[in-house]
């Protein structure tokens, strides 16, 4: 069930970019983030190498980014190198990304928070447990700008 608006600690209208290699976890994030009430656009890239060109034109246009989730695993690179890439970008290194795994090996968990993620995932996705790691990430992002 949905959160109303005035719950929820995330604006609704925000433009998500969702990156994973498999599309059933693609559209299962599309219709988990509706079902939790975010309405804004949700731009999809299925590997490392497409979501680079994809945000770079995005930001060549002018267009906002408000959210990142990435895969760890891509079949051309990782979730943390996407990471690594967004975090030296000076506008979008203060964008909240979410990385998501089936991987419970600790190394890459502390791999990925060095590298800059706000938080983790575990697939299969609930979307209580991602509606909770959206707005962590968010309030996180928030109060570094402070």
């Amino acid at each position: 069930m949905p959160k109303s608006r005035s719950i929820l600690k995330v604006p609704t209208n925000i433009t998500f970019f969702l990156v994973d290699d498999m599309s059933f976890y693609r559209d299962l994030f599309v219709q988990s983030l509706g079902n939790l009430g975010f309405h804004g656009r949700c731009i999809l890239s299925n590997n490392y190498r497409e979501s680079l060109s994809k945000l770079q034109e995005m930001l060549k246009k002018g267009e906002k980014i408000d959210f990142i989730i990435s895969d760890l695993q891509l079949p051309d690179g990782t979730g943390i190198d996407l990471i690594k890439k967004v975090r030296a970008s000076k506008k979008l290194a203060n964008v909240p990304f979410l990385l998501v795994t089936t991987s419970d090996n600790p190394e890459k968990i502390v791999e990925a928070f060095e590298a800059g993620a706000d938080n983790y995932l575990f697939k299969p996705i609930e979307e209580k447990a991602l509606l909770e790691k959206i707005e962590f990430c968010w309030e996180k992002r928030k109060d570094s700008k402070s």
